[in-house]
């Protein structure tokens, strides 16, 4: 069990976390059924695609060592059969993805032809196999077209209809449940209170999951009492995969979540790791297999823990191949302040300009700040230690120092 008093570095507590993710439930859905699921097994198609040759236009189909000049002796259109096969010096006029008939190996395009009567003459050179999508031309039968992983996105899943597929082995997603503390905390229907906060913590998660397409199956808020905050989590332990809570993770008298999560009946995994904000994290074990997510309160600090952390481990657990944060380097447009042994997460707004993207800082990082995150885009990652020649304790980077970052909205895809 880790030291709850250590704090760890960024990677080694998300290596943690995404270790503990449970293995996903596997089922068989209909398709109609199967958008915004993950494929638990490879997709492959059920028979060649096209399963006949056919045309890639309006046309006539011609043998190509014959003409210039045709006898049209058919039409063919798309979903109907050839009547019979072409002879020599025979056309059939022919739609965009019609079965090319036999006798035929070549189309010529409508525009390309003179049609006077039941005569079509072209002066276009024929080649074998012009504008024909062969049999098996986009894949043959038991090819694999979406692997196992693979989010089911408004693109893949008219995919699966396609390949002709009625029904595909998913992951079952993730039962999350919601948990926020603080007797400070008022809902907006509450209106304004002196000392006190809207609830915000709830709308993060809430967002994030529903940008990931994950359920949350509840929603709790609970008063600073450690004997209730006990109840309601042995409760959910019962109900979800995991539990996502907000405030009381730090190590004052109230903050019963990190003491309970420190103590018996849990797993710690971690007990805080090294980056602002967002530090007191704490991510514990049930003995059930539930993963708590113990996040701090300042809404900055939980929305930073939810990308950094909560995100990859909801992709993994949907049962998602490609679950990894997605880091890409962008050059500071400002200059941003960093500080040794702990990796800043600062907010940004990003902008292109040519094929670089440039990060701009909004106006503040205090961690007690929040409303300018509405004008942000993501995250950049400063270093943990100091470039050279730079004194020791808090640095600046200056502008045109690359480093790596994320996007919100990227990671939510």
């Amino acid at each position: 069990m880790p030291d709850s008093r250590k704090t760890l570095p960024y990677e080694q507590a998300l290596k943690v976390i995404l270790e503990a993710i449970p293995a996903t439930a596997v089922t068989t859905v209909g398709v109609r059924q199967a958008l915004g699921l993950v494929l638990a097994e490879d997709a492959r198609v059920t028979r060649d695609m096209p399963d006949l040759p056919r045309s890639a236009v309006d046309g006539f189909a011609v043998q190509s060592d014959q003409g210039p000049s045709f006898t049209v002796v058919q039409e063919i259109r798309a979903g109907i059969l050839p009547e019979r096969a072409l002879s020599p010096g025979e056309a059939a006029a022919i739609m965009t993805g019609a079965v090319v008939p036999e006798g035929a190996d070549c189309i010529v395009m409508m525009e390309d032809c003179h049609l006077v009567g039941d005569q079509v003459s072209t002066e276009e050179v024929l080649k074998p196999g012009a504008l024909i999508n062969p049999a098996g031309d986009e894949a043959h039968i038991e090819d694999v077209f979406a692997t196992a992983g693979t989010p089911i996105t408004a693109a893949v899943h008219p995919a699966l209809f396609c390949a002709g597929l009625t029904e595909v082995p998913v992951h079952r997603p993730p039962r999350v449940a919601l948990l926020v503390s603080g007797d400070e905390v008022l809902e907006i229907e509450d209106g304004p209170s002196p000392g006190r906060v809207f609830n915000t913590n709830r709308y993060i998660i809430e967002a994030v999951c529903a940008g990931l397409g994950v359920p949350i199956v509840a929603t709790h808020a609970v008063e600073d009492d450690e004997l209730t905050t006990r109840h309601l989590l042995a409760k959910l332990d019962d109900e979800c995969d995991m539990i996502v809570t907000s405030g009381g993770v730090s190590m004052g008298r109230y903050d019963h979540l990190g003491a309970i999560l420190r103590g018996d009946g849990f797993e710690l995994l971690v007990g805080g790791t090294d980056i602002k904000p967002g530090r007191p994290l704490h991510v514990a074990r049930s003995g059930k297999g539930t993963l708590v997510f113990g996040m701090p309160g300042y809404p900055s600090a939980l929305l930073t823990n939810a990308f950094l952390y909560l995100v990859p481990a909801l992709k993994k657990a949907a049962g998602r191949a490609d679950f990894a944060t997605r880091w890409f380097p962008v050059e500071l447009a400002d200059a941003m302040r960093g500080r040794p042994e702990k990796i800043y997460l600062n907010r940004v707004r990003f902008h292109r300009k040519d094929s670089q993207w440039f990060a701009h800082d909004p106006g503040s990082q205090m961690s007690s700040h929040f409303l300018n995150f509405a004008r942000c885009h993501g995250l950049v990652r400063m270093p943990m230690e100091a470039p050279e020649g730079h004194p020791g304790g808090a640095f600046t980077l200056d502008p045109g120092t690359v480093v790596p970052a994320l996007d919100f909205g990227w990671e939510l895809t």
